[in-house]
């Protein structure tokens, strides 16, 4: 996984950019001035369950832990989803038009 490059030029983006660029369809590169298309497939499609998969398999050992409480549980499940949203922006590629 890493940012996506301009399919033209190869100009790498920086992740605020690709951040705010995911909601729309189309891009401008600001390098070669170049149109291309926005696409999030395959690569969100493979994070979002392997993130469930990796979740659900270190609460799992956590449960195994005697004295693991509720509130532990919760705060590692919540750094595991934070840590799967900032990822999503390292899914999106870039295509010609």
């Amino acid at each position: 996984m890493k940012l996506p490059l301009c399919p033209y030029c190869g100009a790498r983006f920086l992740y605020p950019d690709v951040k705010r660029s995911m909601g729309a369809k189309t891009g401008t590169c600001p390098h070669c001035g170049k149109r291309f298309r926005i696409s999030a497939g395959r690569g969100l499609a493979a994070l979002l369950p392997a993130a469930l998969l990796v979740l659900f398999g270190v609460d799992w050992f956590l449960l195994c832990i005697p004295d693991m409480n509720l509130l532990y549980l919760l705060a590692v499940t919540a750094a595991g989803v934070a840590a799967a949203y900032f990822l999503i922006p390292y899914t999106v590629r870039y295509r010609p038009l």
